[in-house]
């Protein structure tokens, strides 16, 4: 079965490279003893790789906090802002996982109306305003600007300093998953983080960056909420892996996780360049060396059914069932992720399987 649907960009050699990392840190850690079996939270264990992550985030060491991944990023800032119960914006197309999530924790997600920027700012005003009329106010909003998943679109400044203006305004938490930003050409757009330091929590997973075996991810966000994500961390998972965030971390402090992010964007662009020659004369939406493409459907062909087909012809890709925001109607469209097979030309493969579905 052709792998579409997973995205998690690999490059050959990225095991050995990992491998070296992983080993180096555990041969460390042996030299501590017991030391170095106690949780990381204990004794300033991660003290020296929340260093790593500031400097290279750009950012304070007191805002920036060690998660499992990206994922638990998102589900920690919901829970250090105390959002269980209240409810959340979201954009119309969003992350499946962070939806989860949210049931999860009883949070109600509004869907905001989207366009080539992503989130609209009038729609999330228009949201704010409503729900407060209601006596039913928005406490959040949930956000991917930079390379969307699944869209791949990318808010301009003008848009992101528009959405800060509304969150200040109606007092809102902002929570920006920054999954798929680290394919963006340099210089990177600024994070809300940056932009609304008061209210924002950036979230920077490395499974994309660089593989998902690496469990780590960091957090930033207000000074005030160190304390509770540090808590809501511990209670989720005991805190990150002395070891499996050691290797991240030693990758970020010595370039390599830099050059594989270079390697990625070469990557990226390529596979994605070769992609669009094969889907030719169907809308697609994706960003600058983005490895996920969204792909309109026809008349007469729902997400639904070309996912069925395609998995029928050995080929699994996402239907935009999955990204729909509760409420909202599916959009018919189909994310392609080029990142689930390490070689091209099998990715290209279930490319040319799904031209075939969508165009009988």
């Amino acid at each position: 079965m052709i792998d579409l649907q997973f995205n998690f960009p690999l490059l050959v050699g990225q095991d050995a490279l990992w491998a070296e990392h992983l080993r180096a840190v555990v041969e460390a850690n042996a030299k501590q003893g017991l030391s170095a079996l106690r949780p990381s939270f204990r004794g300033g264990g991660d003290a020296r790789m929340k260093e790593i992550a500031a400097q290279w985030l750009g950012e304070e060491v007191e805002r920036v906090t060690l998660t499992c991944g990206g994922h638990q990023g998102c589900l920690v800032a919901l829970m250090a802002a105390g959002l269980a119960g209240k409810r959340v914006a979201v954009e119309a197309v969003t992350y499946t996982g962070f939806i989860e999530q949210c049931r999860m924790l009883g949070v109600e997600t509004v869907a905001c109306a989207m366009d080539a920027e992503g989130l609209r700012a009038d729609s999330l005003r228009e949201v704010c305003e409503r729900g407060a009329a209601e006596g039913r106010p928005v406490a959040a909003v949930f956000t991917m600007p930079t390379l969307h998943n699944p869209v791949g679109c990318v808010a301009s400044l003008e848009r992101r300093l528009a959405v800060v203006e509304v969150a200040r305004e109606f007092g809102l938490v902002v929570i920006e998953d920054d999954a798929y930003g680290f394919l963006h050409p340099d210089p990177q757009p600024m994070n809300y983080a940056k932009l609304a330091p008061e209210r924002a929590f950036y979230v920077r997973g490395l499974s994309k960056n660089f593989a998902p075996v690496v469990r780590t991810g960091f957090v930033v966000a207000p000074v005030e909420y160190g304390a509770a994500l540090g808590i809501a961390v511990r209670q989720s998972s005991t805190g990150v892996s002395r070891v499996v965030s050691g290797a991240a971390c030693s990758m970020v402090e010595d370039g390599t996780l830099d050059a594989v992010i270079a390697f990625k964007r070469l990557e990226g662009a390529r596979r994605q360049a070769e992609a669009r020659e094969l889907l030719e004369g169907l809308e697609v939406s994706a960003g600058v060396n983005a490895w996920h493409l969204w792909v309109a459907l026809p008349e007469g062909l729902t997400a639904a059914e070309v996912e069925k087909r395609c998995e029928e012809r050995g080929v699994l890709v996402s239907g935009g069932n999955w990204f729909a925001a509760p409420g909202t109607v599916a959009p018919r469209a189909v994310r392609l992720g080029l990142g689930g097979e390490v070689e091209a030309e099998r990715a290209m493969e279930g490319v040319r399987r799904f031209v075939a579905v969508v165009r009988g």
